[in-house]
């Protein structure tokens, strides 16, 4: 379930956030033949008033400089074909996932059947140079342009595997991505991943929602992290199947003349099916996946999780000019449904949960969902989370797993200014004891006693416990007490003492951690000597700064 924090990018995906949110890779010869027309566009149609003082540069390149809008691109013939191809992963590339480095490009990912592949790369190589230049220290705009080409075309590279450094050749290929991927996680939770936002991407959404609904999910999670676009009409038609027919976006050009476009009519919505929705969005969701996100939130159709967007609230027009290419423009902005802006500010997620994994958070949150749908009943062990639209139930049990600590914890952090909590119990729900926030060991441990606060600890300190009836020392193991650090979730390992029938002592075999918190807590698997449960309790500890 964990997923790498590190932004990755598919060779094909690279042009389009590229071309929507970098430096674009320019047609110098040719592009000051379209210079009078440029400036026409721009004087013309830009989404503001440009000034003289960019209209009377004498070339393309420093007009657009002087413009500053990493969104209005100039693009040759062949950018325009390579943008077109990514908005629907279709693309000529080698057929790789990457990530920047400082000696150049690493293959996270290699994909079977693609040239890459063929010529023997592998994950974890670096491509330190192609067609001759290095890759040491360049943009990803730079690496990408050298590696891409022409379907059947060869580009030579240099690769960097451990100590060794070979030449190879690699043939450059058609390569068709899927632009919509879907599962089902928890045996009842429908993940639906939209990579880009091309021409058939609401087709194949519909496509993966049937056939989860066949499945039987009643839960939804629908993934835009590092999705940086696309076509905003498609944006008009995947929302037509969450808000339905309803007011989508807001655009609105440099007289702030105003034009409300609703979402397409479809056979159905999400909604009416009352299943709740989360929407994953990071830093890199951008564009039409902010038309769509910002819609769900203005219509309360989904809980969105994750982080603020990127804030793309531009719309791009891809202009012909008369040498054959083209001028990527923004000639509006786009609002949310209920006027917000986006540009440059993004979409705050109901939950932040920048830092930990979103997805891995999202079916926490989903995994019960047939406890919310109960009315009545035992709710012991669960908090019940409000956030947005939906309430969540989330298993105590589950957040004090380690893997699930952090994600916990990042919950409650949201707490405080953005969710509702309440507390499970054998009845039902109860309102949940703000107390709990600042001492989150009765949110994860509820029916334990204090057993101690220890403040100042020193980093080897040897903890003692003291019990007021004897003990059965043979069943303590490491599962029955457990010193934990409070922030991470992480298990300190201990070696375990018993000087008497009612003492034991707790030493961490590594030194702790200082201005740290650690809980030590003593499961209620613990026995007496005559066979009786001892109440379960936790002490808390703080070591020194």
């Amino acid at each position: 379930m964990k997923l790498r924090k590190t932004y990755r990018l598919f060779i094909a995906v690279l042009m389009v956030l590229f071309l929507t949110m970098g430096t674009p890779l320019l047609a110098l010869a040719s592009q000051d033949d379209a210079l009078g027309e440029v400036r026409s566009l721009l004087e013309n149609r830009y989404v503001d008033v440009v000034s003289d003082d960019v209209l009377e540069a004498q070339t393309v390149q420093e007009m657009l400089d002087k413009l500053g809008d990493r969104h209005t691109q100039y693009l040759s013939a062949e950018d325009y074909d390579y943008f077109l191809g990514s908005l629907d992963r279709s693309f000529s590339g080698i057929g790789i996932e990457l990530e920047m480095v400082a000696q150049g490009v690493l293959v996270t990912k290699v994909f079977e059947g693609y040239g890459a592949a063929k010529s023997g790369i592998k994950p974890g190589d670096i491509i330190i140079q192609a067609a001759g230049d290095s890759f040491a220290a360049k943009t990803s705009e730079f690496c990408v342009s050298r590696l891409r080409g022409a379907a059947g075309s060869m580009v030579d590279v240099k690769v960097k595997r451990g100590t060794q450094t070979f030449d190879i050749s690699i043939e450059r290929m058609v390569i068709e991505l899927p632009l919509i991927h879907s599962e089902v996680l928890e045996n009842h939770i429908g993940y639906v991943l939209v990579y880009s936002f091309g021409l058939e991407t609401a087709t194949q959404f519909d496509e993966h929602v049937r056939a989860l609904q066949e499945k039987g999910v009643d839960s939804w999670i629908i993934d835009l992290r590092n999705n940086g676009g696309g076509y905003t009409q498609t944006a008009l038609d995947l929302l037509g199947f969450i808000i339905g027919r309803e007011n989508a976006v807001i655009l609105k050009n440099r007289s702030s003349l105003s034009i409300l476009y609703k979402a397409t009519k479809q056979d159905y919505t999400l909604d009416t099916l009352e299943q709740p929705v989360v929407f994953l969005t990071n830093s890199y969701t951008g564009s039409s996946s902010e038309i769509v996100t910002a819609a769900v939130k203005d219509h309360e159709k989904a809980t969105i999780i994750g982080d603020t967007t990127f804030g793309s609230g531009r719309v791009k027009a891809l202009l012909p000019l008369s040498n054959g290419d083209y001028l990527k423009m923004t000639i509006n902005r786009f609002f949310s449904p209920h006027n917000y802006a986006i540009d440059e500010v993004g979409i705050q997620p109901h939950m932040n949960m920048s830092g930990v994994d979103e997805l891995q958070t999202a079916v926490l949150m989903l995994k019960n969902n047939a406890l919310i749908r109960e009315d009545s009943g035992d709710k012991a062990g669960y908090l019940q989370l409000n956030a947005g639209p939906n309430d969540f139930a989330i298993s105590l049990e589950d957040m004090r797993k380690s893997e699930n600590w952090e994600l916990g914890m990042k919950i409650l952090d949201s707490a405080y200014v953005t969710t509702t909590l309440q507390t499970g119990t054998d009845e039902g729900w109860e309102p949940f004891h703000e107390l709990y926030l600042k001492d989150r060991s009765k949110i994860y441990y509820p029916d334990y006693v204090r057993a101690g606060d220890l403040p100042n600890i020193p980093l080897d300190k040897v903890f003692t416990v003291t019990y007021n009836k004897a003990i059965d020392w043979k069943g303590v193991t490491s599962e029955s007490v457990e010193l934990i650090n409070a922030t991470t979730g992480e298990r300190i390992k201990s070696e375990f003492a018993f000087p008497s029938d009612r003492i034991m002592t707790v030493t961490p075999e590594t030194e702790l951690k200082p201005g740290t918190e650690y809980w030590l807590v003593l499961h209620s698997t613990i026995e007496g000597a005559n066979g009786t449960k001892v109440t379960g309790g936790v002490a808390v500890a703080r070591t020194v700064e």
